[in-house]
């Protein structure tokens, strides 16, 4: 069930119809029939996963709580065993072939003999995002966030929600639970926000992502066929397209979430205007980068085995080395993990890993890097410098792209090679050299897409976006809605419509 089709339109009708006529005290069991019937609608065999690591997480929670407050062993114990075993199909799944494929390529260099074949199975729909949050439940409940749920319907409401299934964002039960539980008034106001947001998040998708995506494929997926300078633009086109795909289904969720005052957390903001890699990281999946800081970079960096390399660091390399040495220590697990999330590949942890460099460097060189700003007479605060910083930043980015969207790292390393040996500058004269497969109506409309995407993010950059939406008559609102609706029936004619956001794919 797309969430740009008629079908869903229909759906999300029906639901907000239904949670607003039944009692207050009802409305989230509309909720857990709505969660049902879209994930079934992908498929009927699959559900048997979902309900698993619901009731894994929701025993393994109560019998934390049983536990009491004290950290034990047997507490840890439980803790432990719940986490493997939320754990354990999705990394089968997800992972049985990568761990397999590189196992019997090890031995194969002893045993030349040996042979490994790829088992054919399907990843269930949204794994990866319910598999965190149930982890995410059980360490909460684990380090007395807030009492474990009694009423399993309920967690498996938060558990099954349909807005963060496919994609997030990452929700925390002690949050979401607030608003999806308390019982929620119609307003008009919130209506006509949300349909408003929504509308914007199906202009990004289907009136920019979509349409770019056959120029981005055809120069990525042949790039030996295109120049250097093709594929530098099909790289910046890829990333504008990831993020329009990614932040337009955030913009449709968030907008129905409010349509029934439940409370979706944000999962972007502005990520184009990030001066260094980490911030990008603070801008960008913003709910996964929180997830990954709680659950994987504060316990390692607060280890044992995280102190000890801390102290042996400081009285070794000094108090500054000594004081970054942990963050480092947990980053590497991080950056692994967050690799590995992704996609069960060597290219995605090559991805990962790049981010991890470039952003210890970055912390590493601080000081050499102030000092050489200030020998150069460069000041932070100026246009210019900010500007310089986003377009090296974006170029970071996009460059690290190379890696995850090749198949393996032999392609990647072939199409940077191929970048640079043939890059062929005498193209940038040729317009129709860039955007293939588009036609000039679907150029048009993306450019103007595009353009508007970057505007409202200059304007909440700059903290001007409400007040300029509060100051736009009503009659000018009214234009722009009506030319997006237009926009997107022009891009929706004859298109295909059923295929799926980006972001699901991991």
């Amino acid at each position: 069930m797309s969430l740009v089709s008629l079908v869903c339109f229909k759906f999300a009708l029906i639901t907000v119809l239904l949670y607003f006529l039944v009692l207050k005290e009802a409305q989230w069991f509309i909720l857990l029939i709505a969660n049902i019937v879209f994930y079934l609608s992908y498929g009927v065999k699959y559900i048997v996963f979902l309900v698993a690591a619901g009731l894994v997480s929701y025993c393994g929670a109560l019998l934390l709580e049983k536990e009491g407050r004290k950290p034990t062993g047997r507490k840890k114990a439980v803790a432990l065993i719940t986490i493997l075993l939320i754990m354990s199909s999705w990394i089968v799944l997800k992972y049985g072939n990568f761990i397999a494929g590189n196992a019997v390529g090890l031995a194969a260099l002893f045993v030349p003999s040996l042979s490994f074949e790829r088992f054919e199975w399907v990843l269930p729909l949204g794994m990866s995002f319910y598999t965190f949050h149930a982890i995410g439940y059980v360490v909460d409940v684990y380090r007395k966030k807030y009492p474990a749920e009694k009423n399993f319907l309920k967690y498996f409401t938060f558990l099954s929600f349909f807005p963060h299934m496919i994609q997030g964002p990452f929700s925390r039960f002690g949050d979401l639970s607030k608003t999806m539980f308390r019982g929620n008034s119609f307003s008009w106001q919130r209506l006509c926000e949300g349909c408003a947001r929504i509308l914007w998040g199906a202009f990004k998708k289907i009136v920019i992502a979509d349409p770019t995506a056959s120029t981005v494929n055809m120069i990525l997926g042949s790039y030996s066929e295109y120049g250097g300078i093709q594929i530098i633009f099909a790289i910046f086109l890829y990333s504008v397209r990831l993020y329009a795909d990614f932040s337009g289904y955030m913009d449709i969720v968030c907008g129905f979430c409010h349509i029934l005052d439940i409370g979706l957390e944000e999962n972007f903001r502005q990520p184009f205007f990030a001066k260094t890699v980490d911030e990008y990281w603070r801008r960008w999946h913003i709910t996964l980068g929180r997830w990954f800081r709680d659950y994987v970079f504060y316990p390692a960096s607060m280890s044992k085995s995280g102190m000890k390399l801390s102290k042996w660091a400081r009285g070794k390399w000094g108090p500054k080395l000594g004081k970054l040495i942990s963050g480092y220590f947990a980053m590497l697990f991080v950056w692994t993990a967050t690799g590995l999330w992704h996609g069960a590949n060597w290219t995605y942890l090559v991805w990962g890993y790049l981010n991890l460099i470039v952003i210890c460097s970055t912390m590493q060189l601080s000081d050499t890097y102030s000092a050489l700003k200030e020998k150069l007479h460069i000041k932070s605060e100026s246009f210019a410098w900010k500007l310089f910083c986003m377009i090296r930043t974006f170029m970071l980015i996009s460059f690290f792209r190379f890696f995850s969207v090749a198949p393996d790292l032999g392609a990647a390393f072939s199409a940077i090679g191929h970048t640079i040996a043939d890059f062929r500058i005498s193209l940038i004269t040729q317009p129709s050299a860039f955007l293939l497969d588009m036609f000039r109506e679907e150029i048009i409309l993306a450019g103007i897409g595009v353009a508007a995407m970057f505007t409202v993010d200059i304007l909440n950059e700059s903290g001007k976006w409400e007040k300029v939406k509060s100051a736009c008559p009503i009659v000018l609102r009214a234009f722009i809605y009506s030319a997006m609706i237009v926009m997107i029936a022009l891009m929706m004619k004859g298109a295909d419509i059923s295929q799926g956001f980006m972001y699901a794919n991991f």
